[in-house]
């Protein structure tokens, strides 16, 4: 990663997220609803921080997709992808959008609460694409069933100890 994203990223998170992406109010159409409240900006960044973690601050490297009216964060594109892949399957939605993110996490002292600002990356659009990250979360979910039903079998037929 570049030294000056690096000292942008950081320099944000010391001074509050909402400062640093533009602060949101309930009024407006950028902020986004999450699973556990909502995002102060949604914004495009060309070039994701790198995951990181301080005492005061969180940068979590993955994917988002766009539902229209929230987003959803994942720590990998395989499970967005898988996500995205079911989302098309169904009667909920046509099209849901799939991109690389960075989700930036940070007490405000100025709101006395925690932000988050989603950064967007690559828009992932090539149903090839898509279909090859679902199929890596498949196998990746089938070998860890595999691994737990062998290593239950195992454990199950073992002599007590």
């Amino acid at each position: 990663m570049p030294p000056s994203t690096t000292s942008s990223v950081l320099e944000g998170i010391a001074t509050s997220i909402c400062r640093q992406y533009g602060e949101r109010s309930p009024h407006t159409a950028d902020t986004h609803a999450t699973a556990d409240g909502e995002y102060t900006a949604v914004v495009d960044q060309p070039t994701l921080p790198g995951a990181m973690e301080t005492a005061t601050s969180r940068v979590c490297r993955g994917a988002a997709v766009d539902l229209s009216d929230r987003w959803a964060f994942f720590d990998d594109l395989a499970p967005a992808a898988a996500f995205v892949h079911a989302g098309r399957l169904s009667n909920l939605m046509s099209s849901w959008d799939l991109f690389e993110a960075a989700e930036v996490r940070a007490f405000c002292a100025r709101h006395h609460r925690e932000e988050a600002a989603l950064l967007l990356g690559r828009q992932v659009y090539e149903r090839s694409e898509i279909h090859a990250h679902a199929a890596r979360f498949a196998a990746t979910a089938s070998a860890r069933t595999h691994a737990a039903t062998w290593l239950g079998a195992l454990l199950r037929h073992s002599p007590a100890r």
